[in-house]
């Protein structure tokens, strides 16, 4: 959840009249060179769209007034696709005035300029820094090399700077890259931090992510296990909690009771881990989704192919474990409508409370949407089962 004040969290249990918008202008080097506010029409900036399936995880589409031509798109002009970026903001008013609260650094693309007689603005559309890990931007103009024995957070951090990212908060780890690791003119550097991300795991079963925050800066931290969160925030039925009802829904689509991952460099498996939720073991005695209860629903990782990012037993049990522990997770999923929270970020976990439907207990946000003209919005949001300890 993002951080703010409690009389921010106050404002935005009250009825909302106004939502403000803040927008700075960066350079290429991320220094603010302009600021805008009455410029920003709410009306017509749409949702800020977060997924947390995606590697861009923040995108949205913004229409600047233009009355004065200021934001017209050309080579010189303050919009233009020289790498610039906004950084917005989303204010509400408190006791001592409005307090700002960030929503993402995004990079200016597919600038539109509009006249109409009624009207002359901008469109433009931001998508977050990892942007410039992909398509155009994110390949590799030369042969690089990733030596045997790097540690791989220091290996994420030259791929990014190569990538002109500086900008970063990268946790420690002690997995290192277990062979020399070359990537090819051409290739992608995001696939690339994202397979180095794939490697390091921690206390036997806990993964990395990697991606930007709200402030621009590439994050690479341990898995939060949702198991061991608080929730951020209750949505009962009460006009205080946002909550406008939800529908709860069984999908057993991407729900998998035993797996198999294999590794190694080669197409012959060096490294197997299979796990299945069987009652004749001990530990899996009267389980819910035991093979026997729901019958022997079989997912392998990569497809069954060895995986070359795996190079030990200790990290192929590591993957088999994380990869279960997921797959169990993707039972129960609910669509909330709820009044806009723009402190939310992907996998925040939150407590639903509604007898009517069922919903009890924690949930994890994948995706939602932020308005920024005051709105009933949809989320989306996994049930967190207790007790699903591999």
């Amino acid at each position: 959840m993002i951080n703010a004040s409690e009389s921010f969290k106050k404002a935005l249990l009250k009825p909302i009249s106004e939502v403000f918008v803040k927008l700075e202008l960066l350079d290429n080097a991320e220094n603010v060179i302009d600021i805008f506010t009455e410029e920003v029409s709410s009306d017509s900036i749409g949702d800020i769209s977060v997924d947390s399936s995606r590697d861009i995880r923040r995108m949205f589409t913004l229409t600047l007034d233009n009355k004065d031509g200021r934001f017209t798109w050309n080579e010189n002009g303050l919009i233009w696709i020289d790498n610039k970026k906004i950084k917005l903001y989303v204010g509400l008013k408190t006791p001592l005035g409005i307090e700002y609260i960030p929503q993402g650094v995004f990079v200016i693309t597919q600038p539109q300029a509009t006249h109409k007689p009624s009207a002359n603005s901008v469109t433009i559309n931001g998508q977050d820094k990892w942007y410039l890990l992909t398509g155009n931007f994110g390949r590799f103009t030369h042969e690089t090399t990733i030596k045997k024995g790097t540690n791989i957070k220091e290996a994420i951090k030259i791929v990014a700077e190569n990538a002109g990212i500086k900008k970063m908060i990268l946790d420690n780890t002690d997995i290192t890259v277990p062979y020399d690791l070359t990537f090819q003119i051409g290739q992608n550097r995001g696939k690339a931090i994202k397979d180095l991300a794939s490697k390091a795991f921690a206390d036997g079963e806990y993964f990395y992510d990697v991606y930007f925050d709200v402030n621009g800066y590439l994050r690479f931290t341990k898995h939060k296990d949702p198991l061991l969160q608080a929730p951020c925030w209750t949505y009962k039925i009460d006009e205080s909690t946002l909550y406008a009802g939800s529908i709860r829904k069984l999908d057993d689509t991407h729900l998998f009771n035993h797996i198999l991952v294999l590794g190694g460099s080669s197409r012959t498996a060096e490294f197997k881990t299979e796990l299945v939720i069987d009652e004749t073991v001990t530990k899996w005695k009267d389980h819910p989704y035991s093979i026997q209860k729901i019958g022997d629903r079989f997912c392998a990782w990569n497809n069954a192919n060895p995986d070359s990012m795996i190079d030990t037993q200790s990290q192929c049990d590591a993957r088999a474990k994380f990869e279960l522990k997921k797959k169990l997770q993707f039972c129960e999923k609910v669509t909330l409508n709820i009044a806009p929270n723009y402190l939310h970020q992907v996998n925040d976990v939150v407590e639903i409370i509604d007898d009517n439907n069922g919903c009890q207990g924690s949930y994890q946000l994948t995706r939602f949407s932020i308005p920024l003209k005051p709105k009933i919005v949809s989320a989306t949001a996994n049930k967190i089962r207790k007790g699903l300890v591999i």
